[in-house]
């Protein structure tokens, strides 16, 4: 079985403990995840959970189905990249020198998308929205120009691209 990134949605009751429950399931198949987002769904009282982790199809939707016997859970579903609109917002703190120079102030301001949203005496803050490998080209560019001081990432916002209907 070959191992790919999986994506799993989760739709549940805003209880305590279920973040717990759900997790615990990775920890017992020691499947590593990569990134987890807990946000309040468009139905009042119903959280999604959108966790990431790179394992088998079949790894995967044993998670699935154990993590669907909760009982608080509404529902829940695995995806490939690809099945979802995916989405990350970074930040990066970047040394304020790299301003001084036309072809690397470029790759801030022109190229990546990006927008300053904060200057410091001797720092800039900048945010870019974009899939998973634009944010890491972009900050491979600020390491490689040795500019990069400080780095962190929202991980995966997503999307379903069909019509979701939650009943319960």
């Amino acid at each position: 079985m070959e191992n790919r990134e999986y994506i799993v949605t989760a739709f549940t009751e805003n209880q305590v403990g279920v973040l717990n429950r759900i997790t615990a399931i990775y920890l017992r198949r020691k499947i590593n995840i990569e990134s987890l987002r807990v946000v309040a769904s468009s139905t009042k009282g119903i959280s999604m959970f959108v966790i990431t982790a790179i394992t088998s199809e079949q790894q995967i939707a044993k998670v699935v189905q154990h993590i669907s016997k909760i009982v608080e859970v509404v529902d829940s579903k695995f995806y490939t990249a690809e099945e979802v609109i995916t989405l990350e917002v970074a930040l990066y703190k970047a040394s304020k020198s790299i301003l001084e120079n036309a072809s690397t102030s470029e790759i801030i301001t022109r190229r990546n998308g990006s927008r300053i949203i904060e200057f410091g005496a001797d720092y800039i803050v900048v945010t870019l929205t974009g899939s998973k490998e634009e944010i890491d080209k972009f900050k491979q560019e600020l390491t490689e120009h040795k500019a990069l001081l400080q780095f962190t990432r929202s991980g995966s916002v997503i999307m379903h691209r069909e019509q979701i209907d939650i009943k319960y």
